[in-house]
């Protein structure tokens, strides 16, 4: 006679529940690297975005500068005429065009290379230590963790919160953290206390903006005429003499005052861009 071995139903229900925690631990585990991978790749979105606004924002400045530099060359040309002779002659000469600064926001830079997943415990901030900047009226501060990083402190800074500084961090290309003001008028401050680990400290805290270079003196110009006769009378009609006119004009930029405080204050970048011949508009340069 053969038997059959069979098993308890108690083994069986031991055996159940034992799988069903196997499952949940399982789980749990899959929840938690689904969960990490989320945040690095929207980390890595959120540097991405910021590498090419800035990209983008230095082709404009670029495409800009060129455009406003070719307005602002002027030259002038002299030609003299003799009523007495047949032949002319004209010489052109370029002006040199002194250095133009344009206006620029605040801008700091740290000096301590960082990637977005830098964990900020190991540069050295214990909990709730702090790191805040402000542009003169609105103040942001981020507190620590202990198990944050560098990319949520970028993110804290970029969020658009009421009170928060009006700034833009981000990353450049060599890994230091970028810190600039949205608008032309803001000093930028940075404090903390492990501001030093991010780069910043007594000598690298203040950043003011970039003010623009005076205007340029117009070009001179200047036309007179003089006319001298041999006899010591003056006649409408038949007296001999000899007359000669000289005038030196500048040419027509194109742009009111050819000036590049006008250039900044009298018109947009598009209106810039047309005016000394670049087709199409501003978002074309994004291409």
């Amino acid at each position: 006679m053969t038997s059959v071995g069979s098993v308890s139903f108690w083994q069986q229900d031991q055996n159940f529940w034992s799988r069903a925690q196997q499952g949940t631990q399982s789980q749990a585990l899959s929840s938690a690297v689904i969960s990490q991978m989320f945040g690095a790749s929207t980390t890595l979105a959120t540097g991405l975005a910021s590498i090419a606004n800035q990209t983008a924002l230095d082709r404009v400045n670029t495409a800009l500068t060129a455009a406003v530099q070719s307005a602002l060359n002027p030259s002038s040309t002299s030609s003299t005429t003799s009523s007495s002779a047949s032949t002319a002659s004209s010489s052109t000469s370029s002006a040199a065009t002194p250095a133009v600064t344009f206006a620029a926001p605040a801008s700091g830079t740290g000096t301590v290379p960082l990637t977005s997943g830098t964990s900020l415990l190991g540069l050295g901030f214990l909990t709730r230590g702090n790191f805040t900047v402000s542009d003169g009226t609105y103040t942001t501060t981020y507190q620590s963790t202990g198990s944050d990083t560098v990319g949520n402190l970028i993110g804290a800074l970029n969020a658009n919160a009421p009170g928060n500084a009006q700034i833009t961090a981000y990353l450049n290309g060599s890994g230091n953290l970028v810190i600039t003001s949205k608008n032309l008028t803001d000093t930028v401050s940075v404090s903390g206390d492990y501001a030093s680990a991010l780069g910043f400290g007594s000598n690298n805290a203040t950043f003011a903006p970039t003010a623009p270079s005076p205007p340029p003196s117009s070009p001179a110009s200047a036309s007179g005429s003089s006319t001298s006769s041999s006899t010591g009378s003056s006649s409408s009609g038949s007296s001999s003499g000899a007359s000669s006119t000289g005038s030196s004009a500048s040419p027509a930029s194109g742009i009111p005052k050819n000036s590049s405080f006008a250039l900044q204050t009298g018109g947009t970048a598009e209106l810039l861009l047309a005016s000394s011949g670049s087709a199409g508009s501003i978002l074309n340069l994004l291409a």
